[in-house]
């Protein structure tokens, strides 16, 4: 699993360097974690508007998730994080991050561990940003959103951006 960690740091400081855009995620994520099911951001806002909104987890650094996260969305970094919280291993989770890649990684992680319902978030909050669709932080609605870094940061329009 920590391997799986080291992975996504490095790569996420691959993309930050050399730039990307989102044919290049969606191939590394396929490439990476073929396992991995995606959750299209329009089917999650259906899910959350019906009231059947899966366990929702955010596996963004901190200082990302205070920015904007979705309502009902929980911090919590790693699968084994996820394993001490979520002990059913049948309950409906969908995990995301900036772009997807953070959270493939980290749904490979829960699958690997025997999570049987585990979907990660197609191009994960900066499409959820980009659409408009509702974010909150502790002071209630929000439409910013971390950028993480100069190269993902092109993927979410500039008007939302915003850091600590």
């Amino acid at each position: 699993m920590h391997a799986l960690v080291i992975l996504a740091l490095f790569n996420s400081l691959f993309f930050g360097l050399f730039g990307v855009n989102w044919e290049d995620i969606d191939s590394r994520i396929t490439e990476e974690f073929p396992q991995v099911e995606l959750l299209s951001t329009d089917s999650l806002l259906n899910q959350m508007q019906e009231r059947l909104s899966p366990m929702l987890i955010d596996v963004r650094e901190i200082e990302e998730y205070k920015i904007s996260h979705l309502q009902t969305a929980v911090n919590v970094k790693t699968a084994e994080e996820i394993a001490q919280l979520i002990t059913d291993k049948s309950t409906p989770i969908v995990v995301y991050c900036s772009v997807g890649y953070r959270s493939a990684g980290v749904a490979a992680g829960l699958q690997g561990m025997g999570y049987e319902n585990v979907l990660s978030l197609q191009h994960s909050i900066f499409e959820w940003a980009n659409k408009n669709y509702p974010m909150i932080d502790d002071q209630g609605d929000t439409d910013k959103v971390h950028p993480f870094n100069r190269a993902w940061g092109a993927l979410v329009a500039s008007r939302f951006h915003q850091y600590p």
